[in-house]
């Protein structure tokens, strides 16, 4: 009969366990990586830990938590600009262990929200446990055969790429973190709506991601040296991350269609073989990242609270949230 206990273990101490397991694990993202967790959790300063449920001494599965005390609770909100990171495993854990590793965090916690790719073996078994699931959706684009990647672009985005082209549009590798935070905070004042970031902790984000070379900034330019769109990648094997994003329109309009397309084919010639816009649930994002192909892939967003009164009003400041970000 298998023995099954359940660790908490700190991702600054114990790393060698969690590193452990997620080297096995065969469908870890960079989003739960050691180097990941603990950088997020020093910049929004949270305490870096995962629950990790343990077969003798070998970790098979975890749940990594970044969390807070908020008064008497201890809480683990949404992970930034991060997603998949919920859940880890090497194998399909039985019945028993899933739920003793479950009520581990049900006890430790008064709120977790988790972020799941939605074949996550986890999520029958938080249903049956009462917690609230959210299914969202991403965009995902094959970019395996570079000359299927303009076949795959409606005809209204081929003739934005070709309008920006005629900008005079240049590619610049190595833009400063100030341009991309700029942009990103001018995208979200464009639409009245304050960036749920601030610009100095996004910065400082930003910084500490490029010093461990987890992310890559690439700039539109055009030929006068002004920006006019940016975005920041993460690639994780064959896998490109859309990560971050900013822009000006009126330096030059649809300098982002071409900055993703031009990274698009760059990436691809370099060994990529999928690109993932890490969500596509505001209306004018996904009509953006429609034009460019692929399909639409569910994750799961996970919530669980202990106190009612807690998930009440938990569940009224994310509807005023997701109003104001035009997502309800």
């Amino acid at each position: 009969m298998q023995t099954w206990t359940v660790k908490t273990l700190s991702l600054l101490k114990d790393a060698p366990i969690w590193d452990r397991l997620h080297t096995a694990a065969p469908h870890a993202s960079v989003f739960s990586s050691t180097s990941w967790l603990t950088v997020l959790a020093e910049v929004f300063e949270r305490r870096a830990t995962a629950d990790v449920a343990l077969r003798g001494d070998m970790p098979i599965a975890g749940i990594p938590l970044l969390t807070e005390r908020r008064g008497p609770l201890r809480v683990s909100t949404p992970l930034p600009v991060t997603l998949y990171a919920g859940w880890v495993s090497v194998s399909s854990l039985p019945d028993e262990a899933l739920s003793v590793l479950l009520a581990h965090i049900e006890r430790r916690c008064h709120y977790v929200a988790l972020g799941l790719a939605d074949d996550a073996a986890l999520i029958p078994h938080l249903q049956g446990r009462g917690w609230v699931l959210r299914r969202m959706h991403s965009r995902i684009i094959s970019i395996e055969h570079r000359d299927d990647i303009w076949n795959g672009y409606s005809q209204s985005l081929r003739r934005k790429i070709r309008r920006a082209e005629d900008n005079g549009l240049h590619l610049d590798d190595d833009p400063p973190t100030t341009l991309l935070t700029e942009c990103y905070e001018r995208s979200y004042r464009r639409h009245g709506v304050a960036p749920p970031i601030t610009a100095i902790r996004m910065q400082r984000w930003i910084d500490d991601l490029r010093r461990q070379d987890s992310i890559a900034l690439h700039a539109a330019r055009r030929t006068d040296g002004r920006c006019a769109a940016i975005r920041a990648v993460i690639r994780d094997g064959d896998t490109l991350y859309d990560w971050l994003a900013g822009a000006d329109p009126e330096i030059a309009p649809s300098a982002s269609h071409w900055l993703v397309h031009t990274l698009l084919e760059r990436y691809s010639a370099a060994g990529c073989r999928t690109f993932d816009f890490m969500g596509a649930n505001t209306p004018g994002v996904s009509d953006f990242k429609r034009g460019f192909g692929g399909s639409l892939h569910p994750y799961i967003e996970a919530e669980w609270y202990r106190p009612r009164l807690l998930k009440g009003l938990t569940r009224f400041r994310s509807r005023r949230i997701l109003r104001r970000r035009g997502l309800q």
